[in-house]
């Protein structure tokens, strides 16, 4: 009787640590798609950024000699 309990107490211990083990993949799973979404975001406003100042040089580009930019 003694090794029954032993047996459904390991079994029982068992699935919980499996729980948490799934529970703990989930956050992972969560904490990355935060990075990506946010790199996402970084990498658009950079090149935002480089888009203005591109056209803003061949702006510059196109003035004449001694006109103003």
């Amino acid at each position: 009787m003694k090794s029954m309990k032993k047996s459904v107490r390991r079994a029982h211990e068992q699935l919980l640590a499996d729980k948490e083990r799934g529970a703990s993949a989930l956050e992972w799973a969560l904490i990355a798609a935060v990075v990506v979404v946010a790199a996402a975001l970084i990498g658009a406003a950079v090149f935002n950024v480089i888009q203005t100042r591109a056209a803003q040089v061949q702006q510059c580009g196109n003035v004449a000699a001694g006109g103003t930019c």
